[in-house]
């Protein structure tokens, strides 16, 4: 049986609600406690589709990922959000890690004109 392809159910206009793509991602995956995300329309979609919501909503707000994938990382997506002109946010759920300021540093120099932060991945 065929697998139906990914829908994208994003408005042709700015909204004045924000909305935040999460790419590789639902919504029942952010941690809990993720107050940048809390009054924020969210749309699932999967990395191939990135470009493609991006054009169709380059107002989007922004853009939250896992720091690893199966099928991409946060090195990758960060690559694309800077081939596509965006500019801004980019938020990367992400476990405790060691050193978040050089993560931080390497995708900042990927993605200059993107603001970028880690959200701290809450296990339950």
């Amino acid at each position: 049986m065929a697998r139906a392809a990914p829908q994208l159910h994003l408005p042709t206009a700015p909204t004045p609600e924000p909305i935040a793509l999460l790419v590789g991602l639902s919504a029942s995956e952010l941690p809990n406690d993720a107050a940048p995300l809390k009054s924020v329309r969210t749309e699932s979609l999967p990395f191939i589709l990135l470009h493609a919501a991006l054009a169709l909503a380059p107002w989007v707000d922004c853009i939250v990922s896992p720091l690893m994938s199966e099928h991409f990382d946060a090195l990758d997506l960060a690559r694309e959000l800077d081939a596509a002109g965006y500019r801004g946010q980019y938020l990367i759920v992400a476990p405790s890690l060691p050193l978040p300021d050089l993560i931080l540093r390497e995708l900042s120099q990927i993605a200059p004109d993107v603001e970028i932060a880690l959200l701290p991945q809450v296990w339950h």
